[in-house]
């Protein structure tokens, strides 16, 4: 039976980093419930397997509501910037963008990707089967010591927008990097080496 990978995030940069891993799949967006409690914040990789397994569950029923038939591995992710403890989403506007970004100068802060892959498997409407695993990668990133200026500069590039800490490696944010350990995968948003080392199959010929 042919097995249908889908990504259940709408991210541009884990649909390309899947595609250089040679993974093929299928996008299929949904929003999940991103709202935490303290004491889910307060455990940041958990909090972010949760929030990637709101996403893999949501991607789920949608897909089912369509009468879906056969077999299937769904892949959500949830990243998130930590500094002190503290989690570090989106930001909102400019203030919120430059407030992070100060925060995060010259300090080092984690990088944390949860990642839930579900196993589906439906045979009829009410014969469905299901597996899944969650898991987390963990990568440290240095500042440089940013003056204004280069935080201003950066946020009128637009990039901040929809980056968790207000910052994306890939882009123009690599400028505010002194350097990094772990995963760069991890960093722009998906864990591709975890992932494969943990689904090989994902890859048909690797």
């Amino acid at each position: 039976m042919i097995v249908d990978n889908i990504l259940a995030s709408g991210s541009p940069r884990r649909k390309e980093l899947l595609q250089e891993a040679g993974v093929k799949f299928t996008v299929f967006a949904v929003e999940g419930d991103e709202s935490l409690t303290d004491e889910e914040r307060a455990n940041p990789a958990t909090a972010a397997e949760t929030l990637a397994e709101r996403k893999a569950a949501a991607a789920i029923q949608a897909i089912l509501a369509q009468a879906y038939l056969g077999q299937a591995t769904v892949i959500a992710a949830d990243t998130m910037v930590v500094l002190d403890g503290e989690i570090f989403g989106k930001p909102h506007g400019y203030d919120g963008a430059r407030s992070m970004l100060q925060r995060l100068s010259g300090r080092t802060h984690q990088v944390i990707t949860g990642v839930s892959v579900w196993r589906l498997l439906a045979t009829g409407p009410d014969k469905v089967t299901m597996g899944k695993r969650n898991f987390h990668e963990v990568s440290q990133v240095t500042f440089r010591d940013l003056t204004d200026k280069e935080i201003k500069e950066y946020i009128a590039t637009g990039e901040c927008r929809d980056k968790a800490g207000a910052y994306g490696i890939q882009g123009k944010g690599a400028a505010l990097v002194d350097h990094y350990e772990g995963s760069y995968s991890n960093i722009v948003g998906l864990p591709v080496e975890k992932l494969l080392q943990l689904f090989p199959d994902l890859v048909e010929e690797r």
